[in-house]
């Protein structure tokens, strides 16, 4: 079983197009971690039709299993007049293909992905009829928004504090939930002094593009562009613009470009 969980999250350079796309018709907020600003919980809210409707936390990224069980993970929407939340969560994989989760999603109209470690998400709801379920929901024009951890999970490819640790040292990496498709999402960017950390990952992938966000900022994905929300700024790493570099100067002397709120960058579609 695990060797198998392993073979089908292992994404390889073979398998990537050469186009970011988001093929679904509801909305990503991708939140770089930090402080969660009014303006998010507020677009969220307009987005699923209002406070009072079905929202579903899924908390599994952080470890703090009594914060889980007491319930204060969903004090950040109580607090805010969020009227009507569940919590999906579980440690066992098996749970995560019973009918009860996938159910609760179904009855939803947004879902929020909380921080953490975001290869807790990955090893428990990874292929699984939870993981269909999300995608059901973006499908039918519903809303996800995630932070930090639930914001890295939500591309196609996956990084995390090895990778920091190591970054000289060669690494294959996970696949994520690729809600959006052919991208890497990093978070914490400029306060944790991390602007250069998908370089080397993006070296590796060719064609995947690169997405970091700061903390406070969010990237909303609709269609095709992700547009800028928050206090802080987006880092976009294009390989196209990479290899227009490498023609002009023979070498890449600006890996990313900086995107602040209300800027919008186009992404393609399949």
């Amino acid at each position: 079983m695990k060797k198998l969980f392993i073979l089908f999250f292992t994404i390889t350079s073979h398998f990537i197009n050469a186009q970011p796309y988001y093929p679904h018709k509801g909305s990503l907020i991708i939140i770089g971690g930090g402080e969660i600003t009014n303006e998010m919980y507020d677009l969220f809210a307009q987005k699923i039709g209002g406070k009072d409707q079905r929202i579903v936390y899924i908390p599994t990224a952080t470890d703090d299993e009594a914060w889980i069980q007491e319930g204060k993970h969903l004090e950040k929407f109580t607090t805010r007049g969020f009227t009507n939340l569940k919590t999906v969560h579980t440690r066992d994989r098996i749970k995560a293909n019973e009918s009860i989760f996938p159910e609760m999603i179904n009855n939803a109209n947004g879902v929020f992905l909380g921080g953490g470690d975001q290869e807790n998400l990955a090893k428990i709801y990874g292929g699984t009829a939870t993981l269909k379920a999300l995608n059901a929901l973006l499908d039918r024009g519903g809303v996800i928004m995630g932070t930090s951890a639930g914001a890295t999970i939500m591309g196609s490819l996956m990084i995390g504090g090895d990778h920091r640790k190591t970054p000289h040292l060669p690494k294959d990496f996970s696949e994520g939930f690729s809600f959006i498709q052919q991208i890497a999402i990093d978070q914490h960017v400029l306060v944790r002094n991390r602007q250069f950390d998908l370089v080397p990952v993006l070296e590796k992938y060719p064609n995947i593009l690169g997405m970091a966000l700061d903390e406070g900022t969010a990237a909303v994905v609709e269609s095709d562009s992700i547009r800028v929300i928050g206090n802080s700024y987006m880092l976009i790493f294009d390989q196209l613009d990479w290899e227009k570099q490498r023609k002009a100067w023979g070498r890449v002397y600006h890996p990313f470009k900086i995107y602040s709120k209300g800027a919008v960058y186009p992404i393609g579609k399949n």
